[in-house]
């Protein structure tokens, strides 16, 4: 396999890498594309101009669970929220599907379907071949103008109904963790705006905007400690890491870690609407927010509703 790399920024056009992949500890990246999967100590850097001899790696199957096996891991994390008195933690599951469509033809019909997410294709001998388009921004700008997003709760697009409490108090622990960790790390000129809702293509988001400016700390600085966020594992983050891997059993591989450019004008998002494509097979990776109040079947659906970011993409004549 051939190391590919090609990504398209919103409101930018597409930019396609040649070189290779490296191996390096999150802590040593260096300016440029980075993966950073979602265990988050090691990550991978691209290095331009780089190319080297490739072995053809094997890469198996990840684990699907059925919606019967889903339900009694969700209905079991459930049990361990209450039990743990956890505020809220992110269950997730994959989902395979076929597809009739090259990496590169995916590529591109994300871009043209999702203009206002980050679209990437990347591919290396050291974690395969995988697609997606992400609305949620982990960190872009620079020292000067450093922005961050608070994004959670989902429902349908064209779904006009409210947001229940569940959406709205999930959406504020986001909210409240990056204030409190950009406060940790002697951040105070902060501004922050009202709550609105993102629209993802299928799929909408509340979010809430975060504008400051880093004088101590660098851009990966603050993204290596507001990974993960607790969109993605938990609150409080240590425990809800911990029934994760106690209850998924699954590796989530790049799947909610980080990825996009570091430099002068950083643009680093949440890996999220993404898949693991081997061979003629798209292995969706989906995630759902639970509290103690979560119902495993609507989150069965919730994790359905988000799917179509790519089904739409692979089921299109």
């Amino acid at each position: 396999m051939n190391d590919n790399l090609r990504y398209r920024v919103p409101s930018e056009g597409v930019t396609v890498k040649q070189g290779s992949f490296k191996s390096v500890l999150a802590s040593e990246f260096k300016n440029g594309f980075i993966i950073c999967p979602f265990e988050g100590k090691e990550g991978y850097w691209f290095e331009e101009g780089s190319i080297l001899d490739k072995n053809e790696v094997q890469f198996e199957s990840p684990t699907c669970y059925s919606k019967a096996e889903y339900l009694g891991k969700a209905n079991a994390f459930i049990d361990e929220i209450v039990e743990q008195s956890l505020s809220k933690a992110i269950f997730s599951r994959i989902k395979e599907v076929k597809t009739l469509y090259n990496p590169v033809e995916i590529f591109e019909r994300l871009c043209e379907a999702y203009p206002d997410a980050f679209v990437y294709l990347a591919s290396s001998d050291l974690f395969g071949t995988w697609v997606g388009a992400t609305p949620e921004i982990l960190v872009s700008g620079s020292r000067d103008e450093l922005k961050t997003i608070a994004l959670a709760g989902t429902m349908k697009s064209n779904d006009a109904s409210a947001w229940g409490e569940k959406e709205i108090l999930e959406q504020r622990y986001v909210t409240d963790f990056i204030s409190e960790t950009l406060t940790k790390l002697n951040i105070d000129n902060v501004a922050r705006s009202n709550s609105y809702d993102l629209i993802a293509g299928p799929v909408r988001h509340i979010a809430t905007d975060f504008q400051c400016r880093l004088d101590a700390v660098s851009v990966l600085d603050v993204a290596r400690e507001l990974h993960p966020t607790p969109a993605v594992s938990g609150l409080p983050r240590k425990s809800a890491l911990e029934l994760i891997t106690n209850i998924e059993a699954t590796d989530r591989e790049l799947y909610a870690g980080y990825i996009g450019i570091l430099g002068d004008n950083s643009k680093l998002y949440v890996n999220l609407r993404c898949a693991k494509l081997i061979e003629d097979k798209c292995f969706l990776y989906l995630g759902g927010g639970f509290t103690k109040d979560s119902l495993s079947e609507k989150e069965w659906e919730e994790t359905e509703n988000k799917s179509r970011t790519l089904l739409d993409i692979l089921e299109k004549e």
